[in-house]
């Protein structure tokens, strides 16, 4: 699945996560839809305790209990929510990790490559809405936002799509993808 030189745009190893206070992860699925790669993006309900009406890339938090990593946070997470089993074949490997200071979460964004759009099939309680996203219209969409946080204002990159505005954690992740050359996930 991974072409020539892939794995050096991303991370092979994980980082050592065990003193991060709440540890996640999310998977960024990509597939040609419509022969343009793009990303898979949720929605998750307003009515969540955590997270309400956010747009996100399947995942979530670590259990030591049922993890023995965050590759598998992150494919567990992402047969719950979105009810697609990813392959170690289809991993390309691992962005860096993002904090979220509202929350305390840090969450280690995995990356596979997918070699046909699988069916999607949302968990109700966790995926109010899904899209696929083309990689294309994100780098034409995106643009950089002033933003008011807990740790004073600061500059950072968003997507206005069709389907919904990116912000956040999610758009820092997809930034960073973004920032891969194209040849990273072919």
């Amino acid at each position: 699945m991974k072409g020539a030189g892939t794995a050096n745009f991303f991370r092979q190893r994980e980082p050592q996560f065990h003193t991060w206070a709440k540890p996640a992860a999310v998977m960024v699925l990509i597939a040609d839809v419509d022969q343009s790669p793009s990303v898979l993006l949720i929605r998750r309900p307003s009515e969540l305790a955590e997270h309400a009406g956010q747009v996100a890339c399947p995942g979530g938090r670590y259990d030591s209990t049922l993890d023995h990593s965050l590759w598998d946070t992150a494919r567990r997470e992402t047969v719950e929510e979105v009810g697609i089993a990813v392959t170690a074949r289809e991993r390309l490997g691992f962005l860096d990790p993002v904090f979220i200071p509202v929350t305390g979460y840090t969450i280690l964004p995995a990356v596979a490559r997918l070699t046909g759009v699988p069916t999607v099939v949302p968990a109700v309680a966790e995926v109010a809405d899904w899209a696929w996203i083309s990689l294309a219209e994100l780098r034409r969409v995106r643009r950089m936002a002033l933003v008011d946080s807990v740790r004073g204002r600061f500059w950072m990159p968003e997507f206005p799509t069709g389907w919904a505005r990116v912000w956040g954690a999610t758009a820092r992740i997809l930034d960073q993808l973004l920032h891969r050359p194209e040849g990273a996930w072919a």
